[in-house]
Parts: structure tokens; C-alpha cells; sequence
């Protein structure tokens, strides 16, 4: 018994179509594959620059605290030579031994304002790399949650077989991939 043409002819065409939508399935889940390695990459890197936001915020705040507390010993020197003053200004024999701690002050004075200004410029520093890692840890977020979309979107497009939500999860990994990019450079 023969088989109809028409028959093997649609048996054919189904059987390419079948291969046509596995191949176009094959390529959704590398897509999918491909967007959630991002996602992870883009939330490591957002995990390492939330620590480092922190690390470098209790650093900055560590200087700030030195900087107030050698800002108080300067204070309370000046205080004290102010006092002296007051102490031996009936007093004119005192006059060479206030002359001595009056010099001694003044060099403490000079010191404390030398080491201020370089706490101060460690405390600006670490505040500086503080806020450089918190934008790029809110850049990384942005670029997961993006990226997560695209996951989403080409899972959907596989399980509905719809092409045009596998292209939009494509735009969003494209998307992500860019802001991964500019996370790490900051263009924007």
C-alpha cells in the first residue's frame, strides 16, 4: 500500500517545523542561560560594592572621629595656655616660664593643625571612594533587575512560543550588559 504524496508532504513539513521550533527553543534557553550568568555577575558585583560601600563608610567615619578628637586636644591646649595666661598676669616674674610654655604651645599648635589637615584629607578620601562604590553598587542593581527581566521574558517566551518577548528579553539583556559595562566605568 502507497502512501500519499500529500501526506508524506505534510508529515515532511511538520517534522521541519517541529526541528525549526526545537532549534528556536534550543536558542531561548541559551539566551536565558546567557541573561541569568549576567544577573549573577551583575549581583556579585553589586553584593562587593554594597561591602565596600561599608567598609569604606566605618573608615571615613573612624577619620572623622580621630579628626574631632585631635580637633578637641588642640582646643583644650589652647585652653590651657589661655589659662597660664590668666594665672600669671599679676605676676611678672612668671613672665620667662609663660614665654617658654607659650613657644611650647604654639609648636603643639602648628602640629595639631598639620595633622588635622591630614585626617582631614584621609576622612575627604575615604568619604570620596565611599560614595564612588555606593554608585556603582546602585548601578549593578539597576543592570540585575534589568537583566532579571530579560530572564523572565525569555522563559515566558519559551513556554508561550512567542518571538517577540524572546527579542525583548534579548533588548533587556543588551540593555543590562550596557549598564554592567557602565557600572564598572561610569559613563553615566
Amino acid at each position: 500500500m502507497a502512501i500519499p504524496a500529500d501526506k508524506v508532504g505534510a508529515e515532511a513539513a511538520a517534522a521541519e517545523s517541529e526541528s525549526a521550533g526545537r532549534r528556536w527553543t534550543d536558542h531561548v534557553a541559551r539566551t536565558t542561560a546567557v541573561l541569568a550568568v549576567l544577573a549573577a555577575v551583575a549581583s556579585g558585583a553589586y553584593a562587593n560594592q554594597f561591602s565596600r560601600t561599608i567598609l569604606s563608610q566605618a573608615e571615613a567615619s573612624d577619620q572623622w572621629s580621630y579628626y574631632q578628637a585631635k580637633s578637641i586636644k588642640r582646643h583644650i591646649s589652647t585652653g590651657q595656655l589661655e589659662m597660664e595666661r590668666a594665672l600669671a598676669a599679676g605676676r611678672p616674674d612668671l613672665s620667662p616660664a609663660l614665654a617658654q610654655l607659650e613657644a611650647g604651645a604654639a609648636a603643639a599648635a602648628k602640629r595639631y593643625d598639620a595633622e588635622l589637615a591630614e585626617i582631614k584629607a584621609r576622612a575627604e578620601t575615604l568619604d570620596a571612594a565611599k560614595s564612588l562604590h555606593q554608585k556603582q553598587g546602585d548601578r549593578f542593581q539597576y543592570a540585575f533587575v534589568v537583566l532579571q527581566a530579560g530572564v523572565v521574558l525569555s522563559t515566558i517566551a519559551a513556554s508561550a512560543r512567542r518571538k517577540e518577548l524572546w527579542l525583548a528579553a534579548i533588548l533587556c539583556g543588551l540593555a543590562g550588559l550596557a549598564m554592567v559595562v557602565n557600572s564598572y566605568v561610569l559613563f553615566v
